[in-house]
């Protein structure tokens, strides 16, 4: 405590060059797709999923206003070799390599399959004004390379044609997700710095304090994603939620500190060192038990949330050392005194007089309603993961998925394997017209049926079985179990199914990882409040009876 107090400006100025550090450590930092990471994952368990090589598929979606025609088409053709040719693009799969549309000359385009009311396309949508191609760019492509190829998809242009582009997949999820984490995070932190200005104010009507306050825990909030950065080599996406929790954290321990202080200072040391006796050490229990809470995290298999629980506990405690240390400076050059807005006071006096009222009908009856409201909740409670959970419905990244959901059968990959239990081919096209039925794309296959897709010559190694590869939307875990459930009850007699891919394995894995994080949660919910029940009887309880006694 007398070394924090002696040197209170030395360990500010250390915190603010870290801050500096920190702020040049962040602007090359890697941040994580929480949902491709766990994707990359459980991808390693299963060999089928490799047979198409999504990790380097990018859709690339063309949208235009009328059905598209000779000359449309020629422009287009144009465009999607210039793309095939470039450097970082290995194949371009669109309906320019099919058969049945010819544009040698407009009366073979006119006499092909291309114009017949009955053609459909996985490429094309029915009424002709909207395009997939389907890009599988080059292995292993460094950052550079990708956001060169990410930004020459998003300038490329159709001469004297008007048209919508969509691009998504892995990829493009990943670029996209690094350029909007890092500007959403800087846009949270400072509505959370605006807002916790104005709820200071209210509560201080200190503006030099108000400043130190909020500078820590931006201090506080840039170190502790750092340190994410340095020991994980990345930002978990989750993260971004960091800032409002550490807020909450801040306010709190200053708030407690700045509560209630004597006006009358005759010694700066000994009035710190009284405050840290009688609030400090409630503060600190508080923020241990707090971070315990968060820590429980880490018994949770999913990587991302174990990482977020260990850097905000450790941020949470830093939080706690910055704050005290910027409160010693507030006693040192006497900003630290606090009052409250009368206004603001009176509501909060009220509010607190009414929760107090123990014989009030309408607080107990609010108190129960809310508790028969949580546990009927939880009864109803039903896991059901999507791809684009962690995407805002109003981002560009979700509209863009949705368009390759709504046209083209969805960029969620599953993959069926049948055993030649049976060599009845009419099983077989059974079998792919309730795929097809059931709103999947088949996109290749080892059977004759199915438009061929990228690396078809894998294929050969599954020369004894039936394979689909195939797509489907984001419509959730539980309706895409129940179509699958469906038809391996109908074929499972026929054949032996196994179903793979990255986005069954996605569906089935994220459905035990979801449980693991609610057991998770209950357990810290559980742990923090067996550990205040304790610490509130053998500590808190004594130091807050003696600093209400000195009053």
């Amino acid at each position: 405590m007398k070394f924090l107090w002696d040197h209170k400006i030395k360990l500010l100025a250390a915190t603010f060059i870290l801050f500096i550090a920190s702020i040049f450590q962040l602007l090359n930092a890697k941040i994580f797709f929480d949902t491709e990471r766990i994707i990359d994952d459980i991808a390693k368990e299963s060999q089928i999923s490799k047979i198409a090589d999504d990790e380097n598929l990018i859709f690339f979606g063309l949208s235009f206003k009328d059905s598209l025609n000779y000359s449309d088409l020629i422009k287009i053709q144009t465009l999607n070799n210039k793309i095939k040719n470039h450097p970082s693009i290995n194949n371009v799969k669109s309906i320019f390599d099919e058969k049945a549309l010819n544009l040698n000359s407009i009366k073979e385009y006119q006499n092909s399959k291309f114009n017949e009311d009955s053609f459909s396309n996985n490429f094309i949508n029915d009424n002709k004004n909207k395009l997939f191609l389907l890009i599988e760019a080059e292995k292993k492509l460094d950052a550079d390379s990708i956001e060169q190829l990410m930004k020459y998809l998003y300038e490329i242009d159709i001469p004297k044609i008007e048209f919508e582009r969509f691009i998504s997949g892995r990829i493009a999820s990943e670029y996209y997700i690094k350029g909007k984490v890092i500007t959403e995070f800087i846009v949270l932190t400072i509505l959370s710095a605006l807002l916790c200005c104005f709820l200071l104010y209210l509560l201080t009507t200190n503006v030099k304090l108000i400043f130190m306050i909020i500078t820590s825990v931006i201090f506080s909030i840039v170190i502790t994603i750092t340190f994410s950065s340095i020991i994980y080599g990345g930002i978990e996406m989750i993260m971004i939620i960091s800032p409002a929790i550490l807020f909450i954290v801040c306010i709190s321990d200053a708030m407690h500190f700045t509560t209630n202080q004597k006006k009358y200072i005759e010694n700066k040391y000994l009035f710190f060192k009284d405050r840290i006796n009688k609030i400090g050490k409630a503060i600190l229990l508080t923020s241990i038990t707090t971070s315990i809470s968060f820590m429980t995290f880490l018994f949770n298999d999913v990587i991302p949330i174990a990482r977020f629980g260990l850097i905000t506990a450790f941020g949470i405690l830093l939080t706690l050392l910055i704050v005290t240390i910027v409160y010693a400076i507030s006693i040192e050059y006497n900003f630290n005194q606090s009052k409250q807005v009368k206004l603001f006071k009176k509501i909060t006096n009220t509010i607190i007089h009414f929760s107090l009222q123990k014989k009030s009908i309408f607080f107990h009856f609010s108190m129960i309603s809310l508790f028969v409201c949580g546990i009927y909740s939880l009864t109803q409670l039903k896991i059901d993961n999507y791809l684009t959970d962690e995407v805002n419905e109003n981002s560009k990244m979700y509209k863009e998925v949705q368009f390759f959901d709504k046209f083209f059968g969805g960029i969620k990959p599953i993959q069926f394997k049948l055993s030649k239990t049976s060599e009845n081919e009419d099983l077989i096209n059974d079998f792919k017209k309730d795929l097809i039925k059931e709103e999947f794309t088949i996109d290749l296959t080892n059977y004759k049926i199915a438009n061929q897709f990228i690396n078809l010559p894998i294929l050969n190694q599954f020369s004894n079985d039936y394979i689909f590869v195939c797509r489907i939307g984001d419509i959730g875990s539980r309706k895409t179990k129940e179509k699958i459930e469906h038809l391996k009850a109908k074929y499972s007699s026929d054949f032996k199914i196994v179903i793979s891919g990255i986005g069954h394995l996605f569906d089935t894995t994220s459905h035990g990882l979801t449980k693991q994080l609610i057991i998770g949660l209950i357990i810290a919910i559980c742990s923090i409040g067996i550990i205040f029940y304790f610490l509130t009887f053998l500590f808190i309880s004594p130091i807050c009876y003696v600093a209400l006694k000195s009053f």
